[in-house]
């Protein structure tokens, strides 16, 4: 059987029994190991948390009366009610009237395992429907303004040529900017032989967040204490993105496999035109970004220039994550 048939098209309940009892699915887990189960069990459950902003809401606003249009394409392992965490600054720039569209295809809902996602066929469908969304949303507005967040640049590059008539009515926010290529976790060493498994010949790991673990990489933090002029919060990264509780920790699903075989295949697209991207195009990047073996911005640019012909950057000091604050997406999207 296979993972659409598994998986697509169910109720949140169902894919719930899914998870439980389908012994189709569990037997494509292969090598786990002593926590494995375990960790899985609080993985799955965590699918169907009440979460903040990492849900499948694709769309805001209504096309009919907006003055301002956008278009959000999330990175590895994101979604698409990510957008709601900078919509105060879209709507601080550009007022109420703003319609906001998401990638959205239904293989890479938040209710499914991140696993299950990255085929080859599930990408190609991503990247065929924001050809059509964008299509469809030039068609209908002067101007289309293309928020990629993380390495969902890399899909938009995939798809630049097809969008070579359009270009002149988009402009490109790309927000925690990703670098190509990622080196292998050393996370793997340590907890691939405990809660680890293998998944149609990928390996994937859980790893721990902790505020004390950003000594070792900024990205482990949990909360982000936010301050911008007279403004106070407290960001919470399982709000953001998917995350669980397991031994009083919490923890994230990573796969160096699955990342690289994300990469390749958008990358091995782009290859075939070796087109750069000539629109209007803002980013944003921070410089202490835990995916980047090095993320002075001199390292940056060398990425940047290969895909970008003119670009503004925004720098940083901030991790992958919490370089996306309210006032950091204001200042990027002009």
């Amino acid at each position: 059987m296979s993972d659409a048939l598994e998986l697509t098209g169910n109720t949140a309940d169902q894919l719930k029994q899914i998870y439980v009892q389908c012994p189709q699915y569990h037997a494509k887990i292969e090598d786990k190991h002593l926590l494995t189960g375990h960790f899985l069990r609080q993985y799955h459950a965590s699918l169907f948390y009440y979460k903040h902003f990492y849900d499948d809401t694709c769309v805001y606003g209504d096309p009919d009366s907006c003055t301002d249009a956008f278009y959000f394409v999330c990175g590895f392992n994101g979604t698409p009610g990510q957008i709601k965490f900078g919509v105060p600054s879209i709507v601080k720039r550009y007022g109420r009237d703003v319609y906001i569209k998401s990638l959205y295809v239904e293989e890479f809902s938040c209710h499914h395992p991140s696993w299950i996602k990255y085929t080859s066929h599930h990408l190609e469908k991503r990247r065929q429907t924001m050809v059509r969304d964008l299509v469809e949303m030039t068609n209908r507005f002067p101007r289309v303004r293309v928020i990629v967040s993380s390495t969902g640049f890399y899909e938009f590059l995939a798809v630049y040529p097809e969008l070579l008539e359009l270009k002149h009515k988009l402009i490109l926010y790309w927000v925690s900017c990703a670098p190509d290529q990622v080196s292998r976790s050393i996370w793997q060493s340590y907890f691939y032989g405990f809660n680890g498994f293998s998944y149609r010949g990928m390996k994937w790991f859980s790893y721990p967040n902790h505020q004390l673990l950003r000594l070792f990489n900024p990205e482990c933090a949990t909360r982000k204490n936010w301050k911008h002029d007279q403004q106070k919060n407290t960001f919470y990264k399982i709000g953001l993105e998917s995350r669980f509780f397991c031994f009083g920790l919490l923890w994230d699903y990573a796969s160096w496999d699955c990342i690289t075989f994300f990469l390749d295949n958008n990358l091995s697209i782009y290859r075939k035109s070796g087109l750069q991207i000539d629109i209007e195009t803002h980013v944003l990047a921070g410089t202490r970004d835990g995916f980047w073996d090095d993320s002075r911005p001199e390292v940056i640019e060398k990425t940047l220039d290969k895909y970008i012909r003119e670009k503004r950057v925004i720098y940083k000091q901030s991790s992958h994550l919490w370089v996306v604050t309210p006032e950091n997406i204001s200042e990027l999207i002009v």
